[in-house]
């Protein structure tokens, strides 16, 4: 009785076959783990691209690519972690900082030269980037300088106002077949639409490229809209007629006050800015009374109101 009992109390204590299995699959897919992270791995990934500073004077060869294929050298645990990071930001490739072969005409993609660190997050052994090299040809035809216009719809919050736009460039040199380019007066950028403004802006735009045949140094331009509040003014500016006349006018009274709004911080508007006229030929002949209107005026102004919007007129021969 004793023995029996012994040798349930041994059977008892250890684990039954599909129990040991699961215990031996488990320990063999954690050694399995280690090992694979520990295991060198080379990895082919994917980079998305923008240029900037492309070569002047030429054009690509082929079509500039939106994705560089890398092949990567890396642990296992070092390539799970650079995997966890996608979707990868842009890579930007600068002409400026590549090496140029072939009379410059060639443009090689080193890793030594681009910033894969800042994109994959951790120092790794690149060796193989496709495509590796970028191959222009000198640009023929005729070039010009043309100015670069945005389409614009801009309205600002209650109370605030904006300056005029600075774009950057505000000109673009194009190449081109001389008959295409004599067409061309303007480039023009994707539009851009804000509303509801109360802060300053900055904005990058794409140029929309007139054909496929026209070249240029620059893909994008920048554009910066100073927004801030308005504040009201009131001046004092005389009036004068449009053009002179033979005979002598008399304006009564010989100044309107003009109210407007600028942006807050701006530059003081001087009166002398100011053009406000009458058309004497237009006179009311009942009332001697002739419309005032504005001439000339500051830019980054709103003028809110003239007054008297009608001034007298008399006119009397010069002796």
């Amino acid at each position: 009785m004793a023995k029996s009992t012994i040798a349930y109390s041994l059977n008892k204590g250890k684990p039954g076959k599909t129990k040991a299995f699961f215990i031996c699959l488990i320990i063999a897919s954690f050694l399995w783990v280690v090992h694979s992270l520990n295991t060198v791995y080379t990895h082919t990934l994917r980079i998305p691209v923008t240029f900037k500073n492309l070569p002047r004077n030429k054009k690509p060869l082929v079509h500039m690519p939106e994705t560089l294929a890398i092949d990567v050298k890396a642990s296992g645990l070092r390539l799970a972690l650079i995997l966890f990071n996608k979707p990868f930001k842009p890579l930007e490739v600068d002409f400026n900082a590549l090496k140029s072969v072939n009379r410059n005409q060639n443009y090689v993609l080193s890793s030594s030269q681009l910033d894969f660190k800042s994109i994959l997050k951790f120092e790794t052994q690149i060796k193989h980037i496709s495509p590796d090299t970028l191959y222009f040809s000198e640009k023929v035809g005729y070039q010009k300088n043309v100015p670069i216009k945005v389409p614009l719809y801009i309205k600002c919050k209650e109370g605030y106002g904006y300056k005029t736009p600075v774009i950057k460039p505000s000109f673009l040199t194009i190449w081109g077949d001389t008959t295409m380019l004599d067409k061309i007066d303007t480039i023009f950028t994707q539009p851009l639409t804000l509303t509801n403004l109360n802060k300053s802006v900055t904005s990058n735009l794409e140029l929309l490229r007139p054909t496929n045949e026209v070249y240029s140094a620059v893909n994008e331009v920048n554009i910066f809209i100073d927004v801030s509040r308005l504040i009201e003014h009131t001046t004092l500016v005389p009036v004068t007629t449009v053009r002179p006349s033979a005979e002598q006018v008399n304006v009564f009274p010989a100044y309107v006050k003009v109210t407007y709004t600028s942006i807050q911080n701006s530059i003081k508007v001087d009166s002398t800015t100011f053009k406000m006229l009458i058309d004497i030929d237009k006179i009311n002949k009942l009332t001697n009374k002739c419309p005032v209107f504005i001439g000339e005026a500051p830019p980054d102004i709103t003028i809110m109101s003239v007054e008297p919007k009608e001034v007298e007129v008399m006119i009397f021969k010069k002796r």
